[in-house]
């Protein structure tokens, strides 16, 4: 069965990003500015996506629950595949925030 990564966006210089594996994560926190979670391992808290990363856009209320409902999505995806995939958090097409799935290799090509 592939692993399932959340691709964190940094608004620090140099870092493009970073991948939390999605079964490490222990602990959502959420505000209008920010998702954040806990690594189970460490304790650490990593911001998956500050609303910086696209144009200040505020995130939506529930956007942690809408990750949880893309999480078992590729959970059921990966349980037939090698590949791993990857959650990443953006703006469609009408300025809101959602969550898509990516296999690695698509984002790669990108």
């Amino acid at each position: 069965m592939a692993d399932i990564w959340v691709m964190g966006r940094s608004m620090h210089p140099g870092r493009s990003g970073q991948l939390v594996r999605a079964d490490a994560v222990t602990h959502l926190m959420a505000s209008d500015e920010k998702l954040s979670a806990t690594r189970i391992e460490s304790g650490e808290v990593v911001t998956l996506i500050h609303k910086d990363a696209e144009r200040g856009t505020l995130l939506p209320e529930d956007f942690h629950l809408g990750m949880l409902v893309k999480l078992a999505e590729a959970r059921k995806q990966a349980q037939g595949s090698d590949e791993d995939l990857v959650l990443y958090a953006d703006l469609d097409d009408n300025g809101q925030w959602g969550w898509s799935l990516f296999t690695v290799s698509q984002l790669w090509e990108t």
